[in-house]
């Protein structure tokens, strides 16, 4: 593995603490605070990482895609993983970092997953503890809880997936820089410079995705990002190309099994 560190932009109770790597602790927990627009440059961990958002949300990014993570969510981040993360609004973190040597029943790749109230309490009571506990200890045993919980935990649907073929990047950059546009896979074919039985083969191939399901996730992962910086459900839809508010809306419903309204009304009630 390539020289990796810790990015020193968080801390522990007391402020800066020993770097997790060179810890001898099992798990190290840590707290950060951060502004909207806050950027972490790309890092890596020996350790792999559970990054639980109190309020905020971030948007972690690696090669493979990037995952947006909303409060009620974690996105677990295995070791060795190169990542950078942005911060969309105005965010505080709690975050664990598990030893390589525990890591076997943790998922080995990036996922959001969904934060049952025993994991949330579980990460804030690590936090809590500051990493001052003995091997064997009560302490201890709490954390060897919090990494089966981890273990356990449902994954949540807010990953898009990104390839790396060069005519395929020219279609999602530009949905990137605007999921409203609505042209048609025969349409951006002409944009990739490929045939439009290519360009659905490279979407399979490098997304393991469809077009049409690709961009839909891309809608989804937006829409979460615009609902929690306030943007109405109306405006939302619309941004997104959404002839009707009633389509946008049953395609969120579907996936995240409750409507934007309600969605963005449980995240507005969760940071008062």
């Amino acid at each position: 593995m390539p020289d990796t560190r810790i990015h020193p932009v968080f801390t522990d109770l007391n402020g800066v603490g020993p770097d997790p790597d060179q810890s001898l602790l099992p798990v190290v927990a840590r707290v950060g605070t951060y502004s909207k627009g806050w950027q972490v440059e790309t890092h890596a961990h020996r350790r792999g990482q559970l990054m639980f958002i109190i309020s905020g949300s971030m948007r972690v990014e690696t090669r493979d895609g990037s995952w947006i993570t909303p409060p009620g969510r974690a996105c677990w981040i295995p070791a060795a993983a190169i990542h950078g993360v942005t911060y969309a609004q105005a965010s505080e973190m709690r975050t664990v970092l598990i030893a390589p040597e525990l890591l076997a029943p943790l998922p080995r790749h990036c996922c959001v997953i969904k934060l049952t109230p025993l994991l949330r309490e579980l990460v804030l009571q690590a936090v809590a503890i500051d990493n001052q506990y003995s091997l064997n200890s009560a302490e201890h045993r709490l954390m060897q809880v919090l990494i089966d919980q981890i273990g356990m935990a449902q994954q949540a649907p807010l990953f898009l997936p990104e390839g790396r073929d060069a005519r395929l990047r020219k279609v999602t950059e530009s949905l990137h820089h605007n999921p409203g546009d609505d042209r048609n896979i025969e349409q951006w074919a002409s944009v990739a410079g490929a045939s439009t039985r290519t360009l659905a083969r490279l979407f399979v191939k490098e997304t393991g995705l469809t077009f049409s399901a690709w961009r839909q996730q891309l809608c989804l992962i937006r829409a979460v990002e615009m609902l929690i910086d306030g943007q109405s459900v109306t405006n939302t839809a619309i941004a997104l190309g959404y002839e009707s508010t009633a389509g946008f809306t049953s395609m969120f419903s579907r996936t995240m099994g409750e409507s934007p309204s309600n969605y963005q009304t449980r995240w507005s009630q969760a940071q008062a």
